[in-house]
């Protein structure tokens, strides 16, 4: 015979004040900024940038290791896979996301995977450090209706 033991817990209801990202003080921005920004936001669509770019002009990515933040390695590593390709390429070819950018800009003005891939990884770590100011903190809370505890802690 088996025997069941069932604890029956009742929900608490916790009231607490909540405050937009701009009505916090600078420590608990700073907070919110730690809970909120642990990763870069973009880095699917960057990497999908990459991959498009290989694609096009007929690299293989073999290899990469990427510390957005840029106290970490940044490291793509790559092989041909088709002839060198010698032609311009155009947004229309990659993804369309702006991190296309600095890879076309790039590879149209010096044909240098190593170059266009390092204007790449320059543009995206830039991006995320844009990330972490108060303006973009801002925006991004405010579009997704954020609010936190007085500490800056997400609700």
């Amino acid at each position: 015979m088996f025997a069941l033991n069932l604890k029956i817990t009742q929900m608490r209801i916790i009231e607490t004040k909540a405050y937009t990202f701009d009505e916090l003080s600078d420590d608990a921005k700073e907070n919110a900024k730690i809970e909120l920004v642990s990763e870069y936001f973009w880095a699917d669509e960057a990497i999908n940038s990459l991959y498009a770019f290989a694609k096009e002009i007929g690299i293989k990515i073999t290899d990469y290791s990427i510390s957005w933040c840029g106290y970490g390695s940044m490291n793509v590593e790559w092989e041909w896979i088709n002839k060198i390709h010698t032609n311009d390429i155009t947004v229309q070819e990659l993804t369309g996301y702006c991190m296309d950018f600095p890879l076309i800009e790039e590879w149209n003005d010096k044909k240098d995977v190593a170059r266009a891939i390092g204007a790449w990884l320059n543009q995206c770590q830039k991006d995320y450090e844009y990330q972490q100011t108060d303006e973009y903190m801002l925006d991004y809370c405010e579009a997704n209706e954020y609010e936190f505890t007085k500490e800056g802690k997400l609700i």
